[in-house]
């Protein structure tokens, strides 16, 4: 059995982060909210709301994936994910078109090209 995988054209395989390590927000007592809650600012209470725009680490790209390489962090939209049953890592495929927003170092550079 091969321990390797490699998405074909422009697909990209995501492992998703359980938290968003982008969203990071205090509240005036210094409780620190994560993804999934807010105060409410009409009661002051933690509320949970649903965001159909994750955070994850991509771990290989099809050969055919123009803006989306090995290593960044994406945001993306949930709706056009569908798991991979490899080895019970986890993983996401998705086409780089779902793809919202890449997070990386020399961005400008690489889109520049």
């Amino acid at each position: 059995m091969k321990n390797e995988i490699m998405p074909l054209f422009n697909n990209i395989m995501i492992l998703p982060y359980e938290e968003n390590p982008y969203r990071i927000k205090e509240t005036k007592e210094g409780l620190t909210l994560t993804d999934g809650t807010f105060e409410n600012p009409d009661t002051g209470e933690l509320g949970e709301k649903d965001f159909y725009i994750e955070c994850g680490h991509v771990i290989a790209v099809g050969p055919d994936c123009k803006y989306v390489h090995e290593g960044d962090d994406v945001f993306y939209d949930c709706r056009t994910i569908r798991p991979v049953p490899f080895l019970n890592k986890g993983f996401l495929h998705m086409n780089e078109q779902g793809v919202v927003a890449v997070m990386n170092d020399d961005l400008e550079k690489r889109f520049k090209k």
